[in-house]
């Protein structure tokens, strides 16, 4: 049945031959034109492209215009997406692309500004030209990029294999930039991470589901994690946004002998979209872990295993995502993303606004809460104590004007430079802690996923 409902899944998410052939069988163009509104929209684009004080750029305006009709329809997860990062998010479905080995994240994490090097794969591009994790960008082939965001930098950074970009940092501890030329190569996209854990429990996580290879790198890591000695297992899909329903489809199946795995609904029309085949990649006691950041098809895999008792769910309530988009490629090389259709559990239910009640809450303790103040009142200069719950978190310096602010941020979390390879800690990581101690009792027969909560 496996083959059957990944067709379907295909269709559900992201095949657009069919609409396309939809739109024209039908005169849109016609019902536009015939639209007093729709007229509307083609008298204001005319009357700005004559008589505007400045010259208009026709595509800024008609983007407008799709990204106003989008907006009107108050979803969040209805979108159009540009061009550039339409074909950037094709390629890295593919499972790589063309880039220089290296993963960024905002420096000043309280205004999103500034950019610094998160990780560095080894043996990729910024590897070998010398750059490390924790180096600032400042500019990027002459270009200051000083104040901009990752997704910004990543733009200008990312180019065709064999090209170079110049890239100028700061390090912190030295006094004077440095300077890398740096040539771009293929960078394979690995979103499976695994490691063992002791008493032969296995770890594997899965950072997001928009990858086509996920399934496979998953097979390779369970794979491994077999060889080692893992009899039981922990999927980790905490900070999982999700992803393709094929992958989440498949994943789920993979540790699944029998049962449902997500059902559609369509304008009430309710379906089973697919089911499970006998064949499982792993069959010992499994637990999955979740946390608030865990969406759509991370939650399909959760409630799937959950509902068919397959695993326990531990960890926080899901995000609540229980609907699916359809993706529509555009004749200017953009991408129209909007809800089709909402998805349900084996049991069938919506969790949309709602998210997946773990069988056993873990609160994710791995990076403390942010505490961001901003006062005033103060005398200019005058050093300010912040006291949280009687105990002293830090201190911060009065402006002129007697203003002042504070923020304390955690720790950047740590990424293996080994693709593949996760860095885990049970000592510091409250939830995964509770995960393991729960697989070693199901193992044990202490647990039953049936009726834990």
């Amino acid at each position: 049945m496996k083959r059957r409902w990944l067709i379907l899944g295909l269709v559900g998410l992201a095949v657009t031959t069919a609409v396309v052939n939809a739109q024209l069988s039908r005169d849109f163009a016609g019902e536009f034109l015939n639209n007093p509104s729709g007229r509307a929209l083609i008298q204001a684009f005319g009357a700005l492209k004559t008589g505007y004080l400045q010259d208009v750029n026709d595509q800024s305006l008609i983007r407008g215009a799709i990204n106003g009709m989008v907006g009107s329809l108050d979803d969040p997860f209805t979108t159009y997406i540009p061009p550039k990062a339409a074909a950037f998010d094709s390629q890295q479905m593919t499972g790589q692309y063309e880039g220089i080995g290296a993963v960024l994240t905002a420096h000043n994490r309280q205004t999103g500004k500034g950019v610094e090097i998160l990780t560095v794969y080894k043996g990729g591009p910024a590897d070998k030209a010398g750059i490390q994790r924790g180096d600032i960008f400042l500019k990027v082939d002459g270009v200051d990029v000083s104040d901009k965001t990752s997704s910004d930098v990543a733009d200008l950074v990312r180019g065709p294999k064999g090209t170079t970009v110049q890239l100028t940092m700061r390090r912190p501890g030295q006094d004077q930039p440095l300077e890398f030329t740096v040539e771009r190569s293929t960078i394979k996209v690995i979103d499976v991470s695994s490691t063992m854990l002791p008493d032969h429990v296995g770890y594997v996580a899965l950072s997001s589901f928009n990858n086509q290879k996920l399934n496979d790198q998953l097979k390779q890591q369970v794979d491994a994690l077999k060889q080692q000695g893992a009899t039981s297992l922990i999927l980790d899909l905490r900070d999982n946004p999700g992803g393709l329903l094929t992958e989440a489809i498949d994943v789920s199946d993979d540790f699944l002998s029998h049962g449902d795995i997500v059902f559609q609904r369509a304008r009430g029309v309710t379906q089973r979209l697919a089911s499970a085949d006998p064949q499982q990649i792993f069959d010992g006691p499994m637990v999955v872990l979740v946390n608030h950041n865990s969406a759509s098809a991370s939650e399909i895999v959760s409630a799937a295993l959950k509902d068919n008792h397959r695993a326990l769910v531990v960890g926080e309530q899901t995000f609540g995502k229980g609907v699916a988009q359809s993706v529509v490629s555009l004749s200017d090389g953009g991408q129209l993303r909007y809800v089709s259709f909402e998805w349900l559990t084996p049991d069938r239910t919506n969790i949309q606004k709602k998210g997946i009640t773990p069988d056993i809450y873990a609160k994710d303790t791995r990076y403390p809460n942010t505490i961001s103040i901003d006062g005033r009142g103060a005398d200019p200069g005058q050093q300010v104590s912040i006291v949280v719950g009687g105990k002293t978190v830090g201190t911060t310096t009065a402006n002129q004007d007697g203003t002042f602010q504070f923020v304390t941020l955690g720790p950047r979390p740590e990424i293996s430079g080994v693709q593949g390879q996760a860095i885990v800690d049970l000592a510091s990581d409250h939830a995964l802690k509770i995960a393991y101690d729960t697989v070693l009792k199901e193992a044990k027969g202490g647990v039953n996923a049936s009726t834990s909560n």
